[in-house]
């Protein structure tokens, strides 16, 4: 038997559609499909910010796949690249003969980048990161609803039994869901805060380099957002992501990437339209303008309910002024040794760190 990891090429291509077929007769989770093309960031000698696909060969077999994303991050200011380890999809999943191929993956992708995070969407890959030494964080979730009644009935996220399906109903039908949920929310809003002013912007330019320069010396880990790095991110002319630039009396002190997206038989949202905060960048002190920005800009749209992921505490604090609740995670970063070291200690350094759903595997679940 005759074991190997190479780049995915266009020759492979084939063989990779053929284990996502496997993956597909055998039932396997949706989520658990690797892409059938090539990388959309390939590496360039002057590129920080590409993408390698590898697979792992059993005698020319593709047996499980996965992505090395390189990206400069700020460590207070200290720039440095890291990797992230992307989408492991193994055979694994469904014939316990190739669970071998997810321990290769990861120690091949550890001799190449040994500082590194992930985001395991296994509980057995987090149960062999752990003996590894990874220490996984959970990055918080905040959500605001905005039609009460529509999103009490719409979230499948909530209705896990029958008794919760009746309850949920109900509460719905009789409006004192609608009504408490309204009152927390109001809660906790701030009222008395102004909104600054969101504009519209196709592209990221100069401004957003100085912004960059300004904010990225005030967290403990964050990735680089300079315009170059945004607009490959957030391609300009593309209609999928809104990029707001807020300012205040004529200067620029954030902006925000959103997204409004109809969903349709969401495992987590059903049929809701759901906005997204997915990405933005402020210094701590204007964190919470610009999200109460980015939050009355999906509102206008129309939007059932807006969700997002913040890691730093200036910026759940600012959801929470926008009227935002806490919910349960479904974030989890997780952090090689070598990178915990980088942030020891990693408890007290990731509330001081800018991670957002830009990071990671980005908004494709949104």
């Amino acid at each position: 038997m005759s074991i190997e990891i190479a780049p995915i090429t266009e020759t492979l291509l084939p063989e990779v559609k053929a284990l996502n077929e496997r993956l597909d007769r055998a039932c396997a989770p949706r989520e658990f499909r690797f892409p059938e093309n090539l990388p959309r960031w390939p590496k360039r000698k002057d590129q920080r910010l590409y993408e390698e696909y590898f697979a792992v060969l059993e005698d020319d077999i593709v047996r499980g796949c996965y992505i090395l994303r390189r990206q400069d991050f700020s460590f207070y200011g200290a720039i440095r690249t890291i990797g992230f380890w992307h989408w492991p999809i193994s055979e694994g999943l469904i014939n316990n003969c190739y669970s071998w191929s997810l321990v290769s993956m990861l120690k091949t992708v550890l001799r190449a980048e040994p500082v590194l995070y992930g985001l395991a969407p296994t509980d057995r890959m987090k149960r062999i990161l752990a003996t590894l030494g990874w220490i996984t964080y959970s990055v918080p979730f905040y959500f605001k609803l905005n039609r009460h009644g529509r999103c009490l009935r719409g979230i499948r996220a909530l209705r896990g039994t029958k008794t919760r399906e009746l309850m949920l109903d109900i509460a719905a039908k009789t409006g004192i869901g609608q009504l408490g949920l309204m009152i927390l929310q109001a809660a906790r809003a701030k009222h008395d805060l102004l909104i600054e002013r969101a504009d519209v912007v196709q592209e990221f330019s100069d401004w957003a380099d100085e912004l960059w320069n300004d904010c990225k010396g005030r967290y403990a880990m964050i990735g680089v957002r300079d315009c170059k790095t945004l607009n490959m991110m957030y391609p300009p002319g593309g209609e999928r992501f809104l990029r707001y630039k807020v300012s205040h009396a004529g200067d620029v002190v954030g902006w925000a990437v959103l997204l409004d997206t109809q969903m349709s038989e969401n495992k987590y949202f059903g049929n809701l339209r759901v906005g997204s905060i997915v990405d933005c960048l402020a210094s701590p002190e204007n964190a919470s303008a610009v999200a109460r920005a980015a939050t009355a800009a999906l509102e206008n749209r129309g939007v059932d309910l807006i969700v997002s992921n913040q890691s730093h505490q200036a910026w759940c604090g600012a959801l929470a002024d926008a009227g935002f609740l806490k919910g349960p995670s479904n974030f989890p970063f997780l952090a090689s040794p070598e990178l915990v070291t980088l942030l020891h200690p990693l408890p007290a350094a990731m509330p001081q760190s800018h991670i957002t759903r830009g990071d990671g595997d980005g908004p494709i679940h949104l």
